[in-house]
């Protein structure tokens, strides 16, 4: 037996004979089952002060279980899309992402008037029942060969193996003569109101509808279409069949004169101001309204609430009302006045704010939150200042928080937060304002999950909550086109999301989708679930932290379980927000990421929640893997030579993952890892570093001027991909000689680190104010008489959960304990 293991024995006899005595000596005591006597023996060792309550016989608890009504939605749809799988070539041949099962978006057009007579068939499910029928016509040419050298070979037709290729296509320089489209289908494409519904398209569905305009229909319908998007994206080229020509300052003069600048930005989402008429991408928000009752926001108590992030039922009366979220979310930043300021006075890195005293005050730190700082909202679907009655909300019920219960596990200490693991906690409530209405308001809460819940194959759920809106002047100033629907950023979205088999960094670069060449490999929890958005088209940030990733069930497919709550990302590919012209008039929100987004398991955590509760839970079979095993590697972080991942199409060439530079100066500050940017108070979700030399230097160091983060500066020789960076914004070059200052750092770079985003758009720094007393509590839960420093490096054990820790069934870590026969093993579930 290990001198460790010798040392427990000899403290759980001893502590077991001091029992016996003081059992023996009470007066018409009955005995204690022999079972009970080591439990209390554990409890007194741990110093958790219930050994009393385990001595007496128990009544059995009430179950957390699945409501007769769980996981039934109450109003809404899911979109027409949901049903759609989508890819991108690896060659960036398709532009983007393409649905490949066309069928999927007939349910999303419908028939309607145009001009003065009455359609038969919508235009774009005229060119998809085109398509499926005929083909698309061959693309017979590929541009580059292996070594990205151009060159004109016969190659394999672009999506040959994804949709049927005709072979009775005729063709000119400009395009088709003649395609697979039907003369009916192309009247109708060149309809004003096709044209418009199909630009307000999402980003997937308008490329997928223009690829198959441009390869199935003549130019004459084509080029509309094309003239279309290259105004609508600023795309600095010339007009079909002609030479591209450029002015003297570069830019593209096409007809009339007009001048069109600027970066291509996929059209995720945007808004396009014409003479006549405003596009903008058509998102249905009503879809989500009391869709989801179960969701609810966590948000800031007084005159003027604020959501931070979102919570989930469990349970509803008559039974406890039990409300789960993520336990990074209930920490807030508070002045030496303990009033909450803004996020930014406890962040580090560029979004640190901490030295303005006018907002953040002498000595901002970390507190834990309480029912003083926060409430909870159901039936809420567009936060802020909307009231109800102009928001078209059924109901708004608030439930005040009576505690909040951190899981044990979850590490607020240095390199810690949600990266360690365990960011679960609980939310104990005054429900008395629904004890008799939640039947007639239909606040049905979520399915658990259960092994038997699950379908079999690649595993597809919805992830639904609300991301804090950015600042108002940000918007004013950075994207005034948005300002007329600016409400629309306080509205509830669901997004479809691709289960991950295992949580895992990128492979795929998130341009093309092809392979990374230096691919990292960093550390995920065990206890968590990744998923990613299934068009990539996402980013997660501030305000999403807690929301559920939610499945529908095998035999019961109406209703949704919860796989679990989104506790952390490591950032995006691509987050741009602003006009993409010189003229402003066209914005675009651009919105692209191949990292996971990372889920706190539910399952794992589920017999610790009840707990909290008084409810009981069985677990039945085996311990889930995911439960206990973590993923990647603990020591692939704060590489020095680490390189980014390409997120334009000019770094998915060889020699794309350029390798980052450190130390640069940047805005008069000097950075030696990734940072996050802050513009007009918004935090862009993008760890970035700069990976080209400048000609400015400062002591020797790289210094970069302050530009706007899409734009980029001339190589200083246009012949040399790897010339310098001219340090002047104003210089003038060839728009294919422009390089990007910053890019996206690969998850293992300095800097990079799992974040929960909450409040205003910072990341909260838990290591920057440790050593806080208000951050963690006084005592060290769960180490009794035994205390920190009785086995020197018990921290590290704690939080690696290693001998003389364990973790129980639920993946909670604890001490190890004996059992009736005296020996030492994991409890079924950790005491707390």
């Amino acid at each position: 037996m290990s001198n460790i293991y010798k040392h427990f024995y000899t403290l759980f006899i001893k502590e077991k004979e001091k029992l016996d005595r003081r059992i023996s000596q009470r007066q018409d005591a009955s005995p204690a089952p022999a079972f009970q006597t080591p439990l209390a023996v554990g409890a007194a060792l741990l110093g958790l002060g219930v050994s009393s309550l385990l001595l007496g016989a128990s009544a059995p608890r009430e179950k957390l279980e699945d409501h007769p009504m769980c996981g039934i939605t109450t109003g809404g749809q899911a979109e027409c899309y949901f049903d759609c799988e989508i890819l991108a070539l690896a060659d960036a041949s398709s532009s983007g992402q393409i649905v490949t099962n066309l069928e999927c978006l007939n349910d999303c057009f419908v028939n309607q008037n145009s001009g003065k007579r009455q359609q038969t068939k919508h235009c774009i499910n005229s060119l998809i029942s085109d398509v499926l029928e005929e083909g698309i016509c061959s693309f017979e040419f590929c541009s580059f060969d292996e070594d990205y050298n151009y060159v004109e070979f016969p190659c394999p037709a672009l999506y040959e193996g994804i949709f049927k290729i005709s072979e009775f296509c005729t063709e000119n320089n400009c395009g088709y003569t003649k395609g697979t489209c039907s003369e009916d289908t192309e009247q109708l494409l060149l309809e004003p109101d096709c044209i418009n519904e199909v630009f307000e398209q999402p980003g997937f569905i308008l490329n997928t509808i223009s690829q198959l305009i441009g390869l199935s229909c003549s130019s004459n319908v084509s080029v509309i279409y094309e003239d279309f998007q290259r105004e609508s994206s600023g795309i600095a080229i010339g007009p079909p069949c002609e030479v591209i020509d450029y002015d003297e300052d570069y830019d593209y003069v096409g007809e009339e004169g007009s001048n069109i600048t600027g970066n291509r930005l996929a059209p995720t989402q945007s808004v396009l101001q014409y003479p006549d008429i405003t596009l903008k991408t058509q998102l249905n928000f009503n879809n989500t309204r009391h869709r989801y009752p179960w969701v609810c926001s966590l948000r800031s108590t007084g005159s003027r609430p604020e959501h931070l992030c979102a919570v989930t039922l469990l349970s509803v009366p008559p039974k406890p009302t039990v409300v789960v979220g993520a336990a990074h979310c209930t920490f807030i930043c508070k002045n030496d006045n303990e009033k909450a300021i803004p996020v930014c006075c406890c962040a580090d890195g560029v979004e640190d704010c901490s030295d303005d005293e006018n907002k953040c005050g002498k000595t901002p730190k970390v507190y834990k939150m309480t029912g003083d700082d926060v409430e909870i909202l159901c039936g809420e679907w567009e936060t802020g200042d909307t009231p109800r009655v102009l928001s078209d909300e059924r109901y708004n019920v608030l439930l005040p928080i009576q505690e909040i219960v951190r899981h044990p596990n979850f590490n607020t200490s240095m390199d810690a937060g949600p990266i360690g693991g365990s960011d679960i906690a609980v939310f104990k409530v005054d429900d008395s304002s629904i004890q008799s209405k939640a039947s007639s308001l239909r606040l049905n809460p979520i399915c658990l999950p259960t092994k038997e819940k699950e379908k079999p194959g690649n595993q597809t759920g919805i992830h639904a909550g609300w991301s804090k809106p950015p600042p108002f002047h940000f918007v004013e100033e950075q994207a005034k086109g948005y300002l007329p629907f600016y409400r629309d950023f306080f509205k509830q979205w669901h997004y479809k999301m691709d289960i991950l088999p295992k949580c895992k960094d990128p492979q795929l670069d998130g341009v093309a989708a092809g392979e990374l060449e230096f691919p990292s490999n960093t550390f995920y929890p065990p206890g968590t679930v990744c998923a990613k958005d299934f068009s990539t088209g996402s980013c997660f940030s501030t305000g999403d932290s807690g929301s559920p990733l939610m499945l529908t069930e095998k035999t019961r497919p109406m209703r949704f379980y919860a796989e679990g709550i989104l506790s952390f990302v490591k950032g995006c590919d691509v987050f741009t927000f602003g006009a993409i012209d010189a003229n402003e008039t066209k914005w675009q929100l651009n919105q692209q990421s191949q990292n996971p987004s990372t889920y706190t398991k539910l399952s794992c955590f589920l017999p610790w929640v009840a707990k909290q509760y008084d409810l009981d839970y069985k677990v039945d079979g085996p311990t889930d893997p995911a439960c206990v095993e973590s993923q990647g590697d603990p020591l692939d972080k704060e590489k020095s030579n680490c390189t980014i991942t390409p997120s334009g199409l000019l770094d998915v060439f060889p020699g794309g993952e350029r390798q980052c530079i450190f130390p640069f100066h940047y805005n008069n500050k000097t950075y030696e890892e990734c940072v996050l940017f802050d513009e007009s108070g918004f935090v862009y979700p993008v760890f970035r570093c700069p990976t080209r030399e400048i000609t400015s230097k400062k002591d020797g160091i790289n210094s970069y001027p302050s530009i706007e983060l899409t734009e980029g500066l001339c190589l200083t020789d246009p012949n040399d991909q790897n010339s310098p960076l001219d340090a002047d914004p104003e210089a003038i070059c060839n728009p294919f000689a422009v390089r990007p200052v910053f890019q996206q750092c690969k998850n293992n770079c300095p800097g990079v680190r799992a974040f929960g985003v909450i409040g205003g758009g910072a990341i909260l720094a838990f290591a920057g104010i440790a050593s806080g007393v208000q951050l963690l509590g006084t005592g060290a839960v769960g180490l009794g008489a035994i205390g920190v420093a009785g086995f020197g490096g018990n921290a590290v054990a704690e939080m690696m959960c290693v001998t003389p820790y364990c973790r129980d069934r639920a993946g909670a870590c604890c001490l190890i304990q004996p059992t009736p026969n005296n020996f030492l093993a994991c409890p079924d579930i950790c005491p707390v």
